[in-house]
């Protein structure tokens, strides 16, 4: 094996098993609730269990080809996706838009009631 194949595997290895579970672990768990072990093995599993299920779902659900840029972009939108929910939750659009949709909501309640 060349440099280049190690390398490749070492960052390839930590872009599937690594990095999407990182960024799920903190939408799941606040920086202060566990500790960096912790987070490093939730990080593992997590990616060990979503992105192999993500791409298979999306490969059965709209005949996407298991390709390397099919996992690659599926792997890219499952961190974007942990990486907005973890925006919204500190910035506090989930609470804004919660607090909106609560509010219809009850709205319409008090409509169909009278």
């Amino acid at each position: 094996m060349t440099a280049v194949d190690v390398l490749r595997l070492i960052f390839g290895g930590l872009f599937v098993l690594f990095i999407p579970g990182l960024a799920w672990s903190y939408v799941f768990f606040l920086r202060k609730n566990i500790d960096w072990i912790e987070r490093i093995a939730l990080s593992f599993g997590l990616s060990i269990a979503l992105v192999p299920l993500s791409v298979f779902w999306l490969n059965w659900l709209f005949d996407m080809k298991i390709t390397l840029l099919s996992t690659l972009l599926t792997v890219c939108g499952l961190v974007v996706i942990a990486a907005v929910l973890i925006l919204a939750r500190k910035y506090g659009w989930a609470n804004s838009t919660f607090n909106k949709l609560k509010t219809a909501f009850s709205r319409s309640q008090k409509s169909q009631n009278s």
